[in-house]
């Protein structure tokens, strides 16, 4: 989604570290005026929202359910799909208003999703934050055993993280940003769909915000 909003908007919907920079190069009018800090103020506070919604509703309701992450992603697929039908309805005729919405449905979502991600205990995919995943790679002392889930997680990551923004980027220059966010949709609903058949597991339930476990939580049937 970032392949569309920085090229049209100059801002972020997933990368907020991205976003926190660009707050200061916008206040401090570095740059000219090509940073809106309206844009990134709408994507910051959005994406805040979307975790905090997604996070505390998993917190409540099981963050690891089968059911819940079925929801969340489902939700998140409509945001992306809102959000897609809004570029191609008004790319003819942009306007301020309709822009702040397509940002705001994107960060939300992204914000969800992250939440999502941190919450099943699956430290290797983080979803929208590129770097860690690169460092923790490198620095994985046991980077060139043959059995390694986490650098094999992190590996798959990084190569799905490139690859997406690259089909998202052609999807743009070949067809329209509209074709691209709904790539990017149909991307997500096939993970939901495809959550429904995955293998549950049956671990204790543990707090949803406990940050490292001895196993990754996936689902719990309940």
């Amino acid at each position: 989604m970032d392949v569309i909003t920085f090229p049209d908007y100059h801002v972020f919907a997933s990368n907020q570290t991205g976003n926190t920079a660009l707050l200061a190069v916008g206040a401090l009018g570095i740059g000219g005026n090509i940073i809106s800090l309206q844009h990134v103020a709408v994507s910051l506070g959005f994406f805040a929202a979307g975790g905090l919604i997604s996070g505390q509703l998993g917190n409540l309701f099981g963050c690891q359910r089968r059911s819940w992450l079925f929801i969340t992603n489902m939700a998140q697929t409509a945001l992306v799909f809102g959000a897609a039908v809004l570029y191609a309805h008004t790319d003819k005729n942009p306007n301020e208003a309709t822009d702040l919405v397509i940002i705001g449905l994107l960060a939300c979502a992204s914000g969800g999703q992250v939440a999502m991600a941190r919450t099943v205990h699956i430290p290797e995919v983080t979803t929208a934050m590129v770097t860690s995943a690169y460092i923790d790679f490198l620095v994985d002392p046991k980077i060139l055993m043959l059995n390694n889930r986490p650098r094999n997680r992190r590996l798959v990551f990084v190569c799905c993280l490139i690859l997406g923004s690259f089909v998202g980027a052609i999807a743009y220059i070949s067809v329209n940003p509209a074709f691209a966010l709904y790539i990017s949709a149909l991307g997500k609903l096939l993970v939901s769909l495809a959550l429904l058949f995955n293998r549950g597991e049956k671990f204790p339930l543990v707090d949803c915000g406990t940050a490292d476990l001895p196993y990754p939580v996936v689902t719990v049937h309940r």
